[in-house]
């Protein structure tokens, strides 16, 4: 009854069938019209129709018999076909219905013009689309198209590029995930490195802001590579094809190509060069791979541990033959070449510095040993004596001068200094990878490419500055280390100084590693710096001083010692050597000082030391409120100075004089600079260092006496002169005796003489302390006692014996002075006596009874054996015929009347001498002390010199008054 159809009713009645579904009433009538109901007719009118969420498994084989034209009747069954729908038509209408009728053409949107042109390739494709832009049901396709694998290379490489990757990614591999899947269309037009981003984006690094999960069981991106990216990979060709055009050759393969073993093939290490570069997608892989080392190293790692490269696919077994075949040999050759070349780029990309990557660097090396066939290395945790050791030119870098060659952009570039896969490299690379582990075993962690540019680009003081990061952390628990733990940190650093590389040459001064462009002197002083710093001090004498092999001269030992012992005193803040900076300062000369026993500085540094202590238990402040530290002595431009600070702030500290005084010769001793110094070097001149502490004694103390004098001890004051400040016997200096006959100006030349060179021996501290104390008043409004007065006069008389002549005139007015106040009160006491004796004498008053010796019902106490005393005379003769008084006559009077009562030696000195002066004075005293071993008392001596100095003043002063002395009256 079917044939009795018109062919528009058949074509009606096929449409109507096929949008019902019916694919068993079509199997069975489109067989007994093929005079009407040609191939591509139905397969438009089912491309039109037929719902696409029929499952195709209903309909492939039907599509696959129309195509053929071959009807199996085994397979048909014997269905009734229902003719009524079409017969009731109108044969008009039926006619009209057909000419309407707007049947799809079988041209797939994406069909390449190269592609076979048979009808059930492209009704496969097109139904595809369709399935995929109607319903979305992408799982419908594999039904479709399987069926048709081998039918020929073009449906097998279209299905397993594009259909299989996107089946994996939406179905399988992340069907948990909500986001929209593309269309087949679009996926279809990806291309480069945007078809490559696509298909990673779940195991790529997670931008800032994404919600996207990272976790690992989510991320794994072997597989993705393997599954997604590799099938894609398979289509390569065809999307190359696709741009060139139909006049760019055939669709196939070359079917001669060798197949490859199944064992996992050696990359060749012929290197990387311009020619290599293919500009296949897998390129675009590799540096993808380059750039999420930088984020997410682990992955990759664990990427490459799990990848073989190229030929290592899952094309999910619809290509019978090995996986590699999809390439070409030459390509796949170049292609596993870079893949070995982004292995190597990865390490060197990434920025983290962890343990975790420095292990996973170590994974991919133990990866690309079995890759280029080389010996696997050892363990990250293998003692430096048994790690590798490369090549020392193996270790320079000469065609890279720049950092940039280590940006993630340039590290894929052919015939890349670090990462061409040759034995060089690889090497080099395990030389990186142990570095930084042996840093992250020093607590200072850095990354693998820092470590690169330390070892390639970085200056030595960079190296250096680098070393001293090292030590101070590893300084920081320091004291935690024992000597063990320190050898086997040293080990590490010289490990990566040299990198193992001539280790037993003495004589080299630089080593290999990254710490090599180091000074080998540099780096040991450095070492021993850090043992002397961390307290180990036993450990660096048995290396520094003890051991056979010379590490370093010892006057750089002793040169490194003494300066971390002066930073330790410097960074203290209390001057106690029991405590803080200056006990390790202390600790640190006291070890090596044993090592050192002719040092002058550790000399010097232990006087520094004794001195600061010694500060340390007065109370100080500096400028501006700042408490004081040990590091002012070193920078203040006067450290004796500081004793007067010291006297100024503590009460009564004045009276501690031999305590200061130790402590001023220490400064001295500690070889301190103070201004005027000039290039006094005490290390080279021991007379002079002795003389500068003779000079810090009494500047000392004078300083004390100043202060003694403003809290009013004027006892103390005078007993630190006398005691401390005036010059004995022997420091006097006296010129030679002139003959009698000489005139009169050269013997007080030579009296002038004598006393400069006492002034310049005592540089003027003496002189200025009597002077001081010499003219000294108490604040108090009550007179001076007569013992007063004399000590001012002793003082004063020294300060004249001792001050230059410039200093005379001031300090003979201060003298005049306090002589006019003592004679004075002897004329008052004088008086005093005088009149009680008359009082009892006379009696005077008519109440006064015999032997009643009150005066105004007082008593007066008696003095005992006190004889009248009578101030000798200080006026010459004022006869007719002599000169008035001169300044002279004055000073010279003034002292032998003051040398008569207050010193009686001098009287008797000059009697057995029968000279005059200073020099017969200073002549007769030695003489007696030597002769009678008696003691010259001071005061007799500076009488002495003063009643000599007056002389020496009679010329001078006496013509600046205007008047002649008497002698020269007389000769006149």
């Amino acid at each position: 009854m079917a044939k009795e159809l018109s062919a528009a009713k058949a074509t009606l009645l096929t449409i109507h069938y096929a949008s019902e579904g019916n694919i068993k009433a079509l199997h069975s009538f489109t067989p007994t019209r093929l005079d009407v109901l040609q191939p591509e007719l139905i397969l438009r009118i089912l491309l039109t129709y037929l719902p696409e969420s029929i499952e195709p498994a209903e309909y492939t084989t039907y599509v696959g018999e129309v195509s053929s034209r071959l009807y199996l009747d085994i397979e048909r069954e014997d269905v009734d076909v229902d003719i009524s729908p079409a017969k009731a038509l109108d044969e008009e209408q039926a006619e009209k219905k057909v000419k309407k009728l707007k049947l799809m053409e079988i041209k797939p949107p994406s069909f390449p013009p190269h592609a076979p042109t048979d009808l059930l390739t492209r009704f496969l494709c097109q139904r595809a689309y369709r399935i995929d832009s109607e319903t979305g049901l992408l799982n419908l396709v594999p039904q479709l198209i399987e069926p048709f694998l081998d039918r020929n290379d073009f449906i097998r490489t279209w299905y397993v590029s594009v259909i299989l990757p996107l089946m994996r990614l939406e179905f399988e591999y992340y069907s948990a995930d909500n986001t929209e899947p593309p269309s087949l269309t679009g996926f279809e037009k990806l291309e480069g490195k945007e078809g490559v981003d696509f298909l990673l984006q779940n195991v790529s690094a997670p931008k800032p802001g994404s919600k996207r999960s990272a976790e690992p069981a989510q991320r794994d991106a072997a597989r993705d590579i393997k599954g997604l990216v590799g099938p894609w990979m398979y289509g390569h060709t065809e999307r190359k094809r696709r741009k060139m055009g139909p006049q760019e050759g055939q669709y196939g393969r070359d079917d001669d190509t060798a197949e490859l073993n199944n064992r996992m093939r050696k990359i060749s290490l012929t290197g990387v060069g311009e020619e290599d570069k293919t500009g296949h997608d897998w390129e675009y892989v590799y540096s993808w791979m380059v750039v999420q080392a930088r984020e997410d190293f682990p992955t990759i790692a664990e990427t490459v541990e799990e990848w073989d490269g190229p030929g290592d696919v899952d094309l999910g077994g619809f290509d019978s033959r090995d996986a590699r075949s999809y390439l070409d040999e030459d390509t796949q050759t170049k292609l596993e070449s870079q893949y070995a070349q982004a292995v190597f780029a990865t390490c060197y990309a990434v920025q983290t510095d962890t343990e975790e990557t420095v292990r996973g660097a170590h994974g991919i090396l133990v990866r690309l040993a079995a890759l280029l066939d080389f010996v696997p290395p050892p363990d990250l945790a293998t003692s430096v004596d048994s790690l590798p050791k490369t090549e020392r030119q193996a270790a320079h870098l000469e065609a890279s001068t720049t950092t940039a060659d280590l940006e993630p952009d340039a590290l894929l570039k052919p015939e890349h200094a670090l990462t061409t896969p040759r034995f060089e490299t690889y090497m080099l690379l395990q030389m990186m990878v142990y570095t930084s582990y042996q840093f992250i075993g020093l607590g200072y962690p850095i990354s693998l490419v820092n470590a690169a540019k330390l070892h390639f680009y970085a200056s030595p003081d960079e190296q250096l500055a680098m070393l001293k990061k090292l030590l101070h952390v590893l300084g920081k628990n320091g004291s935690r280390k024992d000597d063990a733990q320190w050898t086997a940190d040293r080990a590490k650093l010289i490990w990566l100084w040299n990198w193992g590389i001539d280790s037993g040459d003495d004589t080299a001064t630089n080593g290999a590693g990254v710490l090599g462009k180091i000074n080998k002197t540099t780096f040991e002083e450095e070492m021993l710096s850090c043992f002397t710093e961390t307290s180990s001090y036993r450990l660096a004498i048995e290396l520094y001083l003890k051991s056979s092999q010379s590490y370093l001269p010892a006057d750089r030992i002793e040169d490194v010692v003494l300066q971390e012992a002066m930073e330790a005193y410097d960074g203290a803040s209390k001057g106690n050597r029991t405590r803080g900076g200056v006990k390790k300062a202390n600790d640190i000369i006291t070890a090596f000082r044993p090592h050192f026993p002719h040092s002058t500085r550790f000399q010097q540094a232990i006087a520094l030391i004794s001195a600061t202590h010694a500060l340390s238990f007065y109370s100080l402040t500096l400028q501006h409120g700042q408490p004081f530290q040990p590091v002012s002595i070193r920078v203040s431009k006067d450290p004796i100075g500081l004793i007067s600070k010291v006297l100024e702030q503590n009460p009564s500290s004045y009276t501690k004089v031999d305590d200061l005084v130790h402590i001023g010769r220490n400064l001295v001793a500690a070889g301190l600079q103070s201004e005027g110094d000039g290039n006094y070097n005490a290390a080279n001149d021991r007379h002079e260092l002795e003389l500068r502490q003779k000079d810090a004694e009494r500047r000392v103390a004078l300083m004390a006496v100043e202060v003694a004098l403003r809290e009013d001890d004027f006892e103390t004051s005078y007993s630190y002169i006398m005691n401390r400040l005036s010059p004995s016997s022997a420091e006097l200096e006296a010129p030679k005796e002139e003959p009698r006959s000489s005139k009169q100006h050269s013997r007080i030349a030579s009296k002038t003489s004598a006393r400069s060179k006492a002034a310049a021996s005592d540089d003027d501290v003496s002189w200025r302390a009597a002077f001081l104390a010499g003219r000294y008043r108490p604040a108090s409004a009550s007179p001076p006692s007569l013992r007063r007065l004399e000590q001012r006069t002793e003082l004063l008389s020294l300060a004249l014996l001792l001050a230059p002549v410039s200093q005379l005139t001031e300090i003979l007015a201060a003298w005049r002075r306090c002589e006019e106040e003592m004679t004075s009160l002897q004329s008052a006491q004088q008086q005093a006596e005088q009149d009680f004796d008359d009082h009892a004498d006379k009696r005077q008053t008519a109440s006064a009874l015999p032997g009643n010796f009150t005066i105004q019902n007082e008593e007066p106490d008696l003095v005992l054996n006190q004889k009248r005393r009578e101030m000798g005379r200080m006026t010459g003769k004022t006869g007719e015929g002599e000169a008035p008084v001169s300044m002279f006559d004055l000073t010279r009077s003034a002292a032998q009347a003051f040398s008569k009562n207050a010193f009686p030696l001098r009287g008797v000195a000059r009697a057995e001498t029968g000279g005059s002066g200073m020099e017969d004075s200073v002549e007769s005293l030695s003489s007696e002390g030597e002769g009678d071993g008696q003691r010259v008392r001071k005061r007799d001596l500076i009488a002495s010199g003063v009643s000599g100095a007056a002389g020496g003043l009679a010329s001078g002063l006496g013509w600046v008054l205007g008047a002649t002395p008497a002698q020269q009256q007389e000769r006149g």
